[in-house]
């Protein structure tokens, strides 16, 4: 859609009818020259080469643009394959770029997978459980689909524009990767990042098996112990250190090598979100765990243990798979880069709304429409890149609906302003993060609400809301103080000063 809407002002865009966003990223994936991306001498499995392909081209000639956001859900068979075949690729992929592997030298050798069969029956039982895990929360979502749908709206991020995003994401500074590994990379991150949902989510159906059995039984005795203990415990202390670690140079007798850190700021944090069992921490122990790519990884923060730049290099794309997974559910962790997988996990996870009933939403008729329009990168002035989201949203006259999305809106805004926060060496951090949401509410005339939040890298932060009405009724008596106390849980001083502000802008400043 942001191909085709790139020469639209904003106001032609919301106009058009809501089309089938699953297609509409399909076929830009399948429409783009990767020949021109992606070229090697060699014909190597990559997570988007000709079986990839072929598979989505026949999911893309199945939907259709009037098809409504559930309907790819017909093809859960075909997203199982993909999510196993893709995860193959891409290990396979990594493995033949490592110049410590025979694979680049030798033609006749092959790379192969392990693991991967042990990690997809992981899936299917957490396919399985997804039915318990609708029971376990009133707000809980799809995330079987919701990983594939990711996956799709990373890959379009990092191929739209000629590839630009492509080019621009890395490991920091510290290893060289190609478009094949990029993509890779990306493909693992992208299809496993929520593989830990069961557990973070085991505690609430537990707790509410006890609420129901206290009913009848006086003090139920049902055990809320989770956590890890003795080897296993160990083993995931081996991975949360493997994570929270960096490569130093060091030169001895005229070599030089790299022995690995431990960053303790990053142990702390990811042992913290362990401790919480959160499902982003919790997917990189399994993956890491389960496949053998991961189990093979060189690690050791001993003196004398030494890496050599290949060595060096196969630590960072490791690294930078578990990292991303883990830190997409620890706001600790705060991020000075556009140009990074962890980044570009966040942008995409969040910005995945459509096709995501809740159970509290099953059996009831939908009053809310939601529609990605774009996710644009800008890296022009590379001081300040701009990340910009646009995004609509349609409702009907529910004005409890209205209320609940201006909050949601505010706080997620909060949380963003948490992991794009200033601290040590933020001042590095060079890009700005811009969002807006076009909410119609109603209809015959409708109002619209304007909704733009701004996180820069060097002015304050702001959030406002503009309303916009072509009737006759007065807008502003009827979304009076009260409405803004409700839709965005503010105090009656503060009410006040947004209410002021108001008169003389015509917006509202909601303060962060």
């Amino acid at each position: 859609m942001s191909g085709n809407h790139a020469h639209k002002s904003i106001k032609d865009v919301l106009e058009v009818t809501m089309a089938n966003k699953d297609k509409d990223l399909i076929s830009s994936i399948v429409s783009t020259n990767l020949n021109d991306i992606f070229e090697c001498e060699h014909n190597i499995e990559y997570p988007l080469d000709s079986v990839v392909i072929d598979k989505l081209r026949y999911i893309d000639s199945k939907l259709s643009e009037s098809d409504d956001d559930y309907q790819i859900y017909n093809y859960i068979s075909e997203i199982k394959f993909l999510w196993k075949e893709i995860i193959s690729k891409s290990i396979k992929c990594l493995r033949y770029y490592d110049k410590r592997e025979p694979f680049m030298a030798n033609g006749e050798k092959k790379p192969t997978a392990y693991g991967v069969e042990e990690l997809s029956r992981y899936f299917e039982k957490y396919i399985e459980f997804e039915t318990m895990l609708y029971g376990s929360n009133r707000y809980y979502r799809d995330h079987v689909v919701h990983v594939f749908r990711t996956w799709l709206l990373g890959v379009e991020c990092l191929l739209k524009n000629n590839a630009r995003y492509l080019e621009e994401i890395k490991i920091g500074d510290e290893a060289e990767i190609n478009n094949f590994e990029k993509v890779s990379i990306w493909s693992i991150i992208g299809l496993t990042h929520d593989l830990g949902y069961p557990l973070e989510k085991a505690r609430q159906i537990i707790g509410k098996t006890q609420e129901m059995m206290s009913t009848f039984v006086t003090n139920p005795n049902i055990s809320m112990d989770l956590s890890f203990s003795g080897v296993q415990n160990n083993m995931n202390d081996f991975v949360v250190r493997f994570l929270s670690s960096k490569m130093k140079p060091r030169v001895e007798d005229g070599v030089a090598s790299y022995v690995a850190r431990l960053q303790p700021k990053y142990y702390f944090k990811f042992q913290k979100s362990l401790e919480n069992s959160k499902h982003g921490i919790v997917s990189s122990i399994i993956i890491y765990k389960i496949l053998n790519y991961f189990l093979e990884s060189d690690y050791n923060i001993n003196e004398d243990y030494t890496f050599d730049e290949e060595d060096k290099r196969q630590f960072y794309i490791r690294r930078e798979i578990l990292r991303a997974i883990a830190s997409h559910t620890c706001k600790d962790i705060y991020h000075l880069y556009m140009s990074s997988f962890s980044f570009l996990l966040i942008i995409v996870d969040d910005s995945q709304e459509w096709g995501r009933k809740r159970i509290s939403e099953l059996y009831t008729k939908d009053t809310k429409k939601y529609e990605l329009n774009t996710i644009s990168f800008n890296f022009e002035n590379e001081n300040n890149n701009i990340c910009h989201i646009d995004e609509r949203f349609e409702l009907s006259h529910d004005e409890a609906a209205l209320a609940q999305l201006l909050y949601s809106l505010r706080k997620q805004c909060e949380v963003y302003m948490e992991i794009f926060r200033d601290g040590q060496d933020t001042v590095n951090r060079n890009f700005t993060f811009v969002k807006n949401c076009e909410i119609k509410f109603g209809s015959n005339p409708a109002i619209r609400f304007n909704v733009n939040f701004e996180i820069s890298n060097t002015t304050v932060s702001t959030f406002f809301v503009k309303k916009n009405y072509t009737g006759t009724i007065n807008i502003d008596n009827k979304y009076d103080d009260d409405f803004v106390k409700k839709s965005f849980r503010v105090d009656q001083v503060q009410t006040e000063e947004i209410e002021e502000d108001y008169r003389r802008t015509k917006k509202y400043s909601i303060p962060l």
